[in-house]
């Protein structure tokens, strides 16, 4: 890699103790006046295949531990790897993929809203990516390296560091660990920005998402859970059908067409595993309902427990929530849960930029969301033409929603039952009800 290196000058280096071993640390001064830091660690002149790592500053979570990137954790992963194989990490002054910290934060705003990274950057007019690595690409040839293994998980970084004249001879895959403030940060990486990434996981690929953020930040915020709103329908008898098509045979043409205005409108459809593996329902909102082409598909939710809920591929996302499922591709999500704590697993859905989920049974996980207080908005339709009727059929069915609280109307050949206020109802202490 010899050339003219003219953008660059050393100014400054020594050895430095750390926690993950004593490195040898040079800081260059660029063009514009900005710093970059070389840590060394073994010899680097005419190396060949070289452990290097091109790292771009993140303070908020290298300085102040924030939990929603994986930068500290790929800056610790290569110190640790450069220590025990030789190399270097380049330390660049590109705060934000070269935004900035305070459009960084700004972007972060916008993230608490639920736009991804990507749509938060063009939403303030800025570039997704716009890092340059001119500079390190003359590091690396003042360093006298001949040619080096980059660690990334970023194409874009082979490719452009191979533009510039570096000999890239392969790849040293970075890990990510997803925890639940950063998987949806991740999953865009991964399939908006084309990062080859393998988010932690076992065997089967299902993400695993750590703990440790609770010590840290406490009670995640109200606004981190995506709105529920539970749809279901019922006979007047106060059971639902588990025949094929399991709403089909209780609900109108009338009262249909509103399900499918209602798919069309949220992120995400969720059913139980009972339901799922009953009933097969295809969770979409389709046209010979509405009358129209659907403006939009939703994602598919599956709330499995411990169930092997199997399901065919779709052009939707799929989320699998539960102890044993298995991810059918690589665009669906399994969310880990081992418990009915249904708080943990729509942390991860809001993360996953999936702000509204409609809930559309069965029964049991109807009761778990009501019974866990997480239910925003309640429609029920039963199939009756008596106000008098339907009432008693909610109070079967679901014990724990005052009915007194309800907007009661009739509904194509029904009545519709509806409370925007759930938390009013006459909740008893939660039951460890199982998925349903």
């Amino acid at each position: 890699m010899d050339g003219l290196t003219t953008r660059i000058t050393l100014e400054a280096e020594t050895s430095l103790p750390t926690e993950f071993g004593t490195f040898d640390v040079k800081i260059y001064r660029g063009v514009n006046g900005d710093l970059s830091t070389a840590v060394i660690f073994g010899n680097t002149k005419n190396r060949e295949n070289l452990p290097v790592r091109v790292h771009s500053a993140c303070f908020t979570s290298e300085v102040l531990n924030s939990l929603k990137c994986d930068c500290k954790q790929q800056l610790d992963f290569a110190l640790k790897y450069i220590k025990q194989n030789d190399g270097i990490v380049l330390y660049l002054p590109q705060e934000g993929r070269g935004i900035g910290l305070s459009n960084k934060i700004r972007a972060y705003a916008l993230q608490e809203l639920g736009h991804d990274t990507i749509e938060a950057n063009t939403l303030l007019g800025l570039p997704v990516d716009s890092r340059t690595y001119d500079e390190a690409a003359d590091i690396l040839r003042d360093l006298g390296v001949e040619s080096i293994q980059l660690l990334t998980n970023n194409p874009l970084k082979l490719s452009t560091l191979q533009e510039l004249g570096i000999k890239v001879k392969g790849r040293l895959p970075v890990p990510a660990h997803a925890n639940r403030h950063s998987a949806g940060y991740l999953l865009t990486k991964r399939e908006r920005m084309g990062h080859m990434l393998e988010i932690t996981g076992d065997s089967n690929g299902n993400l695993q998402f750590n703990n440790d953020d609770e010590q840290h930040i406490g009670t995640v915020a109200e606004h981190q859970l995506p709105l529920v709103h539970i749809n279901f329908a019922l006979h007047e008898n106060g059971l639902s059908t588990t025949q094929n098509g399991y709403q089909e045979c209780i609900s109108c043409d009338t009262d249909w067409r509103r399900v499918h205005e209602l798919r069309e409108r949220y992120a995400a459809v969720a059913v139980g595993a009972n339901t799922w593996l009953n009933d097969s329902p295809q969770l979409t909102a389709r046209s010979e309902r509405l009358g129209r082409q659907p403006d939009r598909q939703p994602d598919r939710v599956i709330f499995a427990g411990k169930q092997r809920c199997a399901y065919t591929v779709a052009r939707r996302r799929t989320f699998v929530i539960g102890s044993a499922p298995v991810a059918e591709s690589e665009h669906d999500v399994i969310i880990p849960a081992s418990d009915h704590d249904l708080s943990a697993p729509l942390k991860v859905l809001r993360q996953c930029q999936i702000e509204s989920l409609l809930v559309e049974g069965g029964l049991t996980l109807v009761r778990s969301f009501i019974d866990q207080q997480l239910a925003d908005i309640i429609t029920v339709y039963v199939k009756t033409a008596s106000p008098e009727t339907a009432i008693q059929a909610v109070n079967q069915a679901i014990p724990a929603l005052d009915v007194q609280l309800c907007d009661i109307q009739h509904f194509g050949k029904g009545i519709l039952l509806s409370v925007t206020q759930p938390s009013l109802t006459r909740l008893q202490p939660a039951e460890q009800a199982a998925y349903g």
